[in-house]
């Protein structure tokens, strides 16, 4: 390949990821404006979403993302049809339950260290 032709295809695949990123967090939000009353549409906007984020190689942000089930891959909103709680067991994290199949998924909370907190000798 040329170099120009080259330069030329690395664009058009960063603007398209840049259009697929977008494309993304529009039908993130307009599954969470559509979940209570048509829940069915809401999971068609993610699945297309996942779509368009696997065709153009674009990552869905980890704010997006946890609101898909790693198992089942549907769309879930706490409060709606996933019960979110805090575990301390080990170390902190936030277990959310997928109504849909079930599943549980663990996520870590970081530590927050006190600023005027004495070092530990």
């Amino acid at each position: 390949m040329e170099m120009s032709r080259l330069k030329r295809h690395l664009a058009e695949r960063r603007e398209n990821r840049r259009i697929a990123s977008e494309r993304i967090s529009t039908l993130f939000k307009l599954a969470r404006e559509r979940f209570d009353r048509e829940p069915e549409l809401a999971q068609h906007y993610v699945d297309l979403a996942r779509r368009i984020g696997m065709r153009y190689k674009a990552r869905i942000p980890v704010e997006l993302r946890r609101m898909i089930c790693r198992h089942c891959k549907s769309f879930i909103l706490p409060g709606k049809n996933c019960i979110v709680r805090i575990r301390q067991e080990r170390e902190p994290h936030l277990v959310l339950t997928c109504l849909n199949c079930g599943k549980h998924m663990r996520l870590p909370l970081k530590h927050k260290v006190a600023f005027f907190q004495k070092p530990k000798r």
